[in-house]
């Protein structure tokens, strides 16, 4: 699981990292809902990488993630935007309650490994 967050990081801070062109305004709701998604997976990889950091440090994380994005976008040809910035903290959000319902519901057997047993 360590490698595929490392990879799904990696891939998603190329793609919003890479030079590109402006986004047409019929296009922008689709825009809003990548970065809704990527912040959910990269919360998610984020937790597979670190998994003793606690679930808020790592939301805060990729919040500030999204924030150092948008800034190096300016750089790169690309438009920096506060709505982009809203989507990826309401993607982390999201991904975050899911985060805690699932480890809630979830069997406690489920968390156990081979050496705890």
């Amino acid at each position: 699981l360590r490698i595929a967050g490392a990879g799904v990081m990696i891939v998603l801070l190329a793609l919003m990292l890479a030079p590109g062109g402006t986004i047409e305004a019929e296009e922008i709701i689709w825009d809003k809902a990548a970065h809704f998604i990527a912040f959910g997976l990269i919360l998610w990889s984020l937790g597979v990488l670190f998994r003793r950091l606690p679930r808020l440090a790592a939301a805060v994380l990729a919040v500030a993630i999204g924030a150092a994005v948008e800034v190096v976008q300016a750089y790169v040809g690309r438009d920096p935007s506060w709505g982009d910035l809203l989507a990826d903290t309401l993607g982390v959000a999201t991904a975050l309650l899911i985060w805690g319902a699932w480890r809630r519901f979830r069997p406690r057997e489920a968390f156990q490994t081979s050496n705890t047993r």
